[in-house]
C-alpha cells in the first residue's frame, strides 16, 4: 500500500491469478453456504450470529474485522493479498492504509491469536497479505 490511499478496483495483475478457489467435492466452501460455524481449538466462528466465541464466551469484534475474518476463512487454502481483502471487504470505499492492519489486529485480539493451545490463527505474509492457518476441528 506504500502509504497511499487504497481505491476500489485496484487489484494488481498478480492478484488476479491467485483468485481461483478449489474445494473438496465432499464439502462445499463456507462461501456457498448461507450460514456456517467453524471450530478450531477453543474458538468458534458463527456467521449466522456474526459471532466469535472463545471457550464458549462471546468476544467483541466489530463488523468489518468480522468480515475480514470470514473472508480469510472462506479462502483459507491460499494467501489473500491486501488489495483483494480491501476490494472484497471495503468494496467501493476509499480506505486509509492502516484500516486493514487495524482490522487484522482486532481479529487477532478477539481470537486470542498465537496462544499455546492453538498457535497462530492468521499468518502475515509480509508485503503481500494474510492467510487463515488454524487447524479446523469441525464445520456445521
Amino acid at each position: 500500500m506504500n502509504g497511499q490511499l487504497w481505491q476500489p478496483g485496484s487489484l494488481n495483475s498478480h492478484d488476479a491469478a491467485a483468485k481461483p478457489q478449489t474445494f473438496s467435492a465432499s464439502e462445499p466452501p463456507p462461501a456457498r453456504r448461507r450460514e456456517w460455524t467453524l471450530k478450531f481449538g477453543r474458538r468458534e466462528v458463527c456467521t449466522a450470529r456474526r459471532e466469535v466465541l472463545v471457550d464458549g464466551t462471546p468476544r467483541p469484534l466489530q463488523p468489518r474485522p468480522f468480515d475480514v475474518l470470514v473472508y480469510l476463512i472462506e479462502n483459507r487454502e491460499r494467501v489473500v493479498s491486501t488489495d483483494e481483502l480491501l476490494d472484497s471487504v471495503w468494496k467501493d470505499e476509499i480506505v486509509q492504509p492502516g484500516s486493514l492492519a487495524a482490522a487484522i489486529m482486532r481479529v487477532r485480539k478477539a481470537l486470542l491469536d498465537n496462544q499455546p493451545d492453538c498457535g497462530p490463527i492468521i499468518r502475515t505474509h509480509q508485503r503481500f497479505g494474510y492467510r487463515f492457518v488454524a487447524a479446523l476441528d469441525a464445520t456445521d
